[in-house]
């Protein structure tokens, strides 16, 4: 019987979300992601928001 590994990844920045999408794709880990957000704010997209078109966010289940 295999057993399971709970991880939390604390931050949901770039190196977080990677880390937790990598854990995922094994079967014997549960990833749990906290972060403050409820969408990921890809930084290098904010002056978009500034200008206008963008609104530099994108849902969690896109990544």
């Amino acid at each position: 019987m295999a057993e399971n590994t709970d991880v939390v990844v604390i931050g949901g920045g770039y190196a977080g979300v990677m880390a937790a999408n990598r854990l995922t794709q094994r079967d014997d880990v549960t990833v749990t992601l906290i972060n403050p957000r409820p969408v990921f704010v890809p930084r290098l997209r904010l002056h978009q928001l500034v200008g206008g078109s963008h609104d530099a966010v994108v849902d969690w289940g896109r990544w």
